[in-house]
């Protein structure tokens, strides 16, 4: 429904604008109140554009910043399957967590939820590992898809380029090789400075002179 009142409201935007400039240079006898009239039809339908678009638009602008958040984080309903899956994993029966979190992603795969506990669950090196890492990776929690595309690392398997820009600048990050300490350079020891010459022109008291003389 909002996409068709974005249609009408845009196209209608548009024409009261072309009429509204037709009318400045073929009806000159009514141009001022015609033009009134279309001025305030495109004020209304523009207040009207704005409403319908600005969800659209803020969530583009934002989306790079606020999709770790808004699109990592699920609110869960009640669910009984996901209930019996976490009592199943509380009690340490791993083969059935895993086969029951494969039947509630089948049936609600847009929620990370049973994947993340399948991958938790399964068996290393196993193609329920595998299969819930490449499901975990789709979404948008940035831990968890480190863990899955270090999961699919060690079978081997490239995930890719991740289709959040934030999470993928993690996953860059984290895999970027650390540079080794620089080697410490060594300085020798400097020569000791040489004592001062005296000024011949300065005259202390005789005591010491004869103190300097004697130094020498």
């Amino acid at each position: 429904m909002l996409v068709i009142l974005r249609i009408l409201f845009g196209a209608g935007l548009v024409y009261g604008i072309l009429k509204m400039a037709d009318n400045a240079h073929t009806n000159l006898e009514a141009g001022d109140l015609m033009n009134a009239y279309y001025v305030a039809l495109c004020v209304i339908l523009g207040l009207l554009n704005a409403v319908v678009w600005a969800p659209y638009l803020g969530d583009k602008i934002s989306l790079p910043i606020t999709a770790m958040i808004t699109k990592g984080t699920y609110v869960e309903r009640k669910n009984r399957l996901l209930q019996l899956i976490r009592w199943l994993e509380k009690h340490h029966h791993r083969r059935l967590t895993v086969f029951f979190c494969f039947l509630e992603g089948i049936h609600r795969p847009w929620i990370p939820t049973a994947f993340v506990i399948g991958l938790k669950n399964a068996k290393s090196g196993s193609w329920w590992e595998k299969v819930y890492a490449r499901e975990v990776f789709k979404f948008d929690n940035a831990q968890n898809c480190l863990i899955a595309c270090q999961t699919l690392a060690r079978r081997g398997i490239d995930p890719g380029i991740h289709h959040n820009p934030e999470v993928n600048l993690l996953l860059t990050s984290h895999n970027r090789a650390v540079k080794p300490d620089p080697e410490k350079l060594v300085v020798p020891p400097s020569a000791p400075l040489p004592l001062p010459a005296r000024n011949p022109k300065i005259r202390l008291f005789d005591e010491a002179d004869e103190m300097v003389r004697n130094q020498e």
